[in-house]
């Protein structure tokens, strides 16, 4: 039974690509690549996909430990009530601009709240805006964008292409289980499924272009990538949000050319630093945390995924017992 589901979740899993076909790039995958490999694989052992070491082949490229959920991070127990409002109010007075944005965040109708959110009385201030998305964010009046699907640029494809590559070879090394725990299969399909979760892609790859700084030039000492996929994560954060489909999720990429190739502190530690501390802490203190699930990942080049409102794996064991007792009737 799990085997079926990891093979259907292999095949949802290259779902996610078939968008690069409307792009006429030259590299593609597809479901029957890897349905290809799998018929190769079926010994005890063996990856979905993944050559057995044993025989002398080339060994998996991505191990069981390279996962992208339930990762150790920093928890609320670890700041102090002192800590948390020194820190709460020294980003709120770095990000002034983007308020509105927060408490458009802290205070979307379409998610009940308990107890007032920590953030609450750095945002009293500020009412939410009646239309997050009008002329004046088109206009670029505010720092946060409204921004599209997936890029347009060939050269933005194309590192967006070598990634997702890479994301399905990541699934394609994981091996399966022998028969008795099922932890590699659902491995498998906790991995494949927030894969098919992702609905929009960003790659920050005009870092240096003028008008998506507003203007501003990017040949300064500063990290403006950074600002930059600042601004590209919460204009997310806010469109997914606002949507509220669940099961939805972006995909930022960061090209290692942006970056200089890879210079001192822009490794995945940096960016889990990166998300903890301007993305995931911020959501908690405005009071939607259990919205969220966000991770900096490595797959060729840097990124952070965000997935709005992730639902858990069925349980299918029910209608499974109901079947085994049709089909014994």
């Amino acid at each position: 039974m799990k085997a079926a589901l990891a093979i259907a979740a292999a095949a949802s899993a290259c779902s996610t690509i078939a968008f690069q076909s409307q792009s006429n790039l030259a590299r593609r995958r597809s479901p029957s690549r890897l349905f290809a490999k799998k018929k190769g694989g079926g010994s005890s052992g063996q990856g979905f996909g993944a050559p057995n070491p044993s025989g002398g082949k080339k060994a998996p490229k991505y191990s069981i430990d390279d996962k992208s959920y339930d990762l150790d991070g920093a928890s609320a127990a670890d700041e102090t009530p002192e800590e948390a409002r020194s820190s709460m109010a020294d980003f709120f007075a770095t990000h002034d601009e983007w308020r509105p944005l927060f408490s458009h965040v802290m205070s979307n109708p379409t998610t009940s709240l308990g107890a007032s959110p920590l953030a609450s009385s750095f945002l009293s201030d500020i009412e939410a805006p009646e239309e997050m998305w009008g002329m004046s964010t088109l206009e670029r009046r505010h720092p946060w964008r409204l921004l599209p699907g997936k890029p347009t640029a060939e050269s933005s494809l194309q590192i967006l292409s070598t990634f997702l590559d890479e994301w399905q070879q990541s699934l394609l090394d994981i091996p399966l289980d022998s028969i008795v725990t099922g932890d590699n299969d659902m491995h498998f399909l906790e991995e494949g499924r927030r894969t098919i979760a992702v609905t929009r892609f960003h790659v920050l790859d005009e870092h240096h272009n003028p008008e998506l700084n507003g203007g501003e030039s990017a040949s300064s000492g500063e990290k403006d990538w950074e600002a930059e996929l600042f601004r590209t994560c919460w204009s997310e954060v806010a469109h997914l949000s606002s949507q509220d489909d669940a099961d939805t999720g972006s995909l930022v990429l960061l090209p290692n050319r942006i970056m200089g190739g890879e210079p001192e502190g822009a490794g995945l530690d940096y960016m889990r630093q990166f998300v903890e501390h301007k993305l995931l802490r911020p959501i908690r203190w405005l009071g939607r945390e259990e919205d969220w699930e966000i991770v900096a990942m490595e797959r060729g080049s840097l990124a952070v995924r965000l997935l709005y409102k992730l639902g858990e794996i069925p349980d299918l064991s029910e209608r499974d017992s109901s079947g085994d007792e049709e089909i014994a009737l």
